[in-house]
């Protein structure tokens, strides 16, 4: 018998060298967090051996007490279970916090002063994609401490400890409670959220249930295969039942989220979808009431008459690269007190605690709509386009970036580079650069005048049309 066993385990035991080890897509490592699509590009392992990396990275800084939290999505759950199980085997103490929208991470963090947070969300792409964003103490974790990890886990670098989780039920009730202390609203307000069947269901309905106002919330229950809409508020097609909505009913105001609550659309009484540097403006005219000479902050999206308008409110305009993550530097280093991007991200570090956050940010709109209700209306921003994704393939997009500064270098036309290439002229600006959480580079063009947007199209399909032979069909699909 001892014989058999021994010929079994000759011929066919697994030699465990021989295994092919799971090896990390590097594809995954964006700018400012990690993001792929479940089962193709992003695994379970993949999240063990984030957790062990950046659990080893923290270790090494003496720093070991760290909360996760997840969104709704279906791959969510297994993705943090992992995740949790490598930081725990890297000695750190983590704080489960559950399903919920990346805010409430980030206000545990700073609530609970702890030295770093991961959420599992993701954000705003399609059902099938999920990633992590990560902070480290209340300060953005991103760039170079993104390759970092990856290097970590490719060179298995990675220390033992034996850690532990604990779970914490009561952030949810904090959070709001804290949210609402400083605000007053009217009581005629009525206002639509549209939730889209992310994580920020439970908040959402938490908050409407204590402030005045009517309150109809659509899509309210979290589902991770979002049947209703996409995750993407800040495209206007996505959010069409809600614009329709509010004009139908006559409500003063809706609101729409992303699937983990960090970006924020909004639709005005007449059911127009605002672009986010409208947003930011009548946010801004508010808050430099109150803050004359202020700073603030946005990014390379944004159109010129932010810029002029922070100005003319006596406020100071600051350009900065897209990005959650730049946007928070840049107002850490600058001392900037309000910061807001064209993906509907809003930053707030008067009153809260200047991570970006799509209900608070909401919030803030129904204060300034409670004072006076005209504040949304009369935006209009002549001719613009909304951000135009054109699809690209992941590894190329950096690339025709680059091609494209090389040839307006040889014809000496001047651009800024602080984010891709944005080219003013008399006529008016395009911006090209290439999108850090999708698989595609990003387009925006303002004309000062209704005739020259045709040229400015044309001038952009241009640079482009060597790489997408479709570029003039996609650029006259967008209505100015």
């Amino acid at each position: 018998m001892e014989f058999v066993e021994k010929i079994k385990k000759i011929f066919f035991s697994v030699d465990e060298d021989s295994k092919e080890k799971h090896v990390l897509n590097d594809e995954i490592l964006r700018e400012y967090d990690i993001r792929g699509i479940f089962n193709q590009t992003l695994f379970e392992e993949d999240a063990y051996n984030i957790g062990r990396a950046y659990g080893t990275f923290l270790g090494r800084k003496d720093l070991r007490q760290i909360c996760v939290g997840w969104d709704c999505r279906n791959s969510s759950d297994a993705l943090a279970e992992n995740l949790i199980k490598g930081l725990v085997h890297s000695g750190m103490k983590v704080t489960s916090l559950g399903v919920c929208h990346t805010p409430m991470m980030y206000y545990a963090v700073n609530k609970l002063s702890l030295d770093g947070g991961i959420m599992v969300t993701g954000s705003h792409n399609a059902p099938e994609y999920n990633g992590f964003k990560f902070m480290i103490g209340t300060a953005p974790f991103y760039g170079e401490d993104i390759k970092k990890i990856g290097e970590m886990i490719h060179a298995e670098d990675y220390v033992e400890g034996n850690g532990r989780e604990i779970i914490l039920n009561s952030i949810l009730a904090n959070y709001i409670k804290d949210m609402l202390s400083d605000f007053e609203f009217s009581d005629e307000l009525r206002v639509a959220w549209d939730i889209g069947n992310g994580a920020t269901s439970t908040a959402i309905k938490t908050i409407t249930s204590l402030i005045p106002g009517k309150h109809h919330l659509i899509f309210e229950e979290m589902d991770g295969n979002f049947p209703n809409r996409a995750p993407d508020p800040t495209v206007a097609q996505n959010i069409s039942y809600l614009s329709k909505f509010v004009v139908y009913n006559n409500f003063d105001i809706g609101f729409a989220f992303d699937s983990d609550g960090d970006r924020l659309a909004v639709v005005n009484n007449e059911g127009k979808v605002l672009f986010s540097d409208q947003v930011l403006e009548v946010i801004a005219a508010d808050f430099l009431k109150k803050n004359p000479g202020a700073q603030v902050i946005s990014d390379v999206k944004a159109c010129n008459r932010l810029f002029e308008s922070i100005k003319k409110f006596g406020g100071v305009p600051i350009m900065e690269r897209v990005g959650h993550s730049f946007i928070k530097a840049r107002m850490k280093v600058s001392g900037a007190l309000l910061a807001g991007e064209m993906s509907g991200h809003f930053f707030f570090k008067d009153r809260w605690f200047g991570f970006d956050d799509g209900i608070y940010a909401a919030l803030r709109c129904l204060e300034i709509l409670s004072q006076n209700t005209g504040a949304f209306t009369g935006l209009e921003y002549g001719h613009v386009t909304p951000e135009i994704r054109v699809s690209c393939k992941e590894s190329e997009k950096f690339k025709i970036i680059e091609e494209v500064k090389k040839k307006l270098h040889s014809q000496s036309i001047e651009f800024s580079d602080i984010d891709g290439v944005r080219v003013s002229s008399d006529k008016g600006w395009w911006l090209l650069r290439a999108s850090n959480t999708q698989n595609a580079l990003s387009l925006r063009i303002e004309s000062y005048t209704v005739g020259n947007m045709p040229k400015i199209k044309e001038e952009v399909a241009y640079y482009l049309s060597k790489y997408n032979s479709d570029i003039s069909r996609i650029l006259e699909e967008e209505h100015e």
